[in-house]
């Protein structure tokens, strides 16, 4: 997997024109934060599927189909829903609402319940205060997912699961194959250019959930790139390691969209898959070893600590990331 969205970005980071890479940043990083701080997170959160079961790891491949766009747009107030007496934003309220409607007895990881979703009780699963844009493309998408899994897999995500056979790469290979809302890629110039961010995502956190062990147990896990978003090109923008020309500045600046494919968005995802790369071979040659299961942890959480020299992330409509 990862070559292969390593060779489709390949071109693009040979021909940049929106942005750039500082290879020097890179490498000040690396010397500023040693790999042992590159932690994974296990995501045993409260809020995040509480039971310590085998159903953690069809949570995390749910949660994927639909863990996108949790920005507001023009002056929208911010989705968050409420659970337990907390309010949670962005993926963590998407991981709260769906750990709500498991408490509340809904058969989330069924297939057959999926397929038939409606947008009405999807609305009632994620009901909270503000806008969650893309809704009926969410409703969509779990439908299709649920069809899917009733078609191919019994009904279960734990069955798609098995069919990799303790292959991360294949787990997404499979989900890119079978369910085309996971299909992240763009076609630039007759060439197609693949992030599959969520499809490596879902893996990622089922191994990060399990330590790598069970369900978990990846043979393959450093064979995953780290999963372009709009979070992670945020942060390497405010640590430097990219660069924004003047006009692709402008408009991220101004919170003026960019269109889904559009060559500025291409550059911005490619390079932040790119200089992730290189910032694991820097800690590489210092002999330490950071993978995107690692480091893409460590770039979200930083990205939401505040800081005076935060910029906004780029936004782009699309159900990919």
């Amino acid at each position: 997997m990862r070559a292969t969205v390593l060779e489709s970005v390949r071109p693009i980071i040979n021909d940049l024109r929106h942005v750039e890479i500082d290879a020097g940043r890179v490498q000040q990083f690396c010397e500023e934060r040693p790999a042992r701080a590159a932690g994974m997170p296990d995501w045993k959160l409260d809020f995040a599927y509480p039971w310590d079961n085998e159903g953690a790891a069809d949570f995390f491949l749910l949660f994927n189909c639909i863990n996108f766009a949790f920005w507001a747009k023009g002056n929208g107030v911010k989705w968050r829903v409420e659970y337990k007496g907390k309010e949670y934003d962005g993926a963590y309220g998407l991981m709260a609402a769906l750990t709500r409607a498991l408490d509340e007895g809904m058969p989330l990881l069924e297939g057959a319940f999926l397929g038939e979703i409606s947008d009405e009780l999807l609305g009632h699963i994620l009901r909270g205060r503000g806008e969650l844009v893309l809704f009926s493309e969410r409703a969509a998408i779990l439908r299709e997912v649920g069809r899917g899994l009733a078609e191919n897999y019994g009904g279960r995500f734990r069955n798609l699961l098995r069919a990799a056979q303790g292959s991360a790469s294949a787990v997404a290979g499979l989900l890119v194959t079978r369910f085309p809302s996971f299909n992240d890629a763009c076609i630039r110039e007759g060439r197609e250019i693949k992030f599959y961010k969520r499809a490596q995502l879902a893996p990622a956190m089922i191994y990060q959930r399990f330590g790598g062990r069970g369900p978990g147990a990846f043979s393959d896990i450093d064979d995953l790139t780290v999963f372009a978003d709009y979070k992670l090109p945020q942060m390497l923008r405010r640590l430097d390691v990219l660069r924004y020309r003047e006009g692709l500045a402008a408009k991220v600046d101004s919170r003026t969209p960019l269109p889904p494919c559009s060559e500025e968005e291409i550059e911005i995802r490619a390079c932040t898959i790119w200089a992730c790369e290189m910032i694991q071979e820097c800690y590489a040659t210092r002999g330490e070893r950071v993978n995107a299961v690692t480091l893409d942890p460590l770039l979200w959480l930083l990205s939401h600590e505040k800081s005076p020299d935060e910029r906004p992330y780029h936004l782009t409509e699309t159900i990919y990331y």
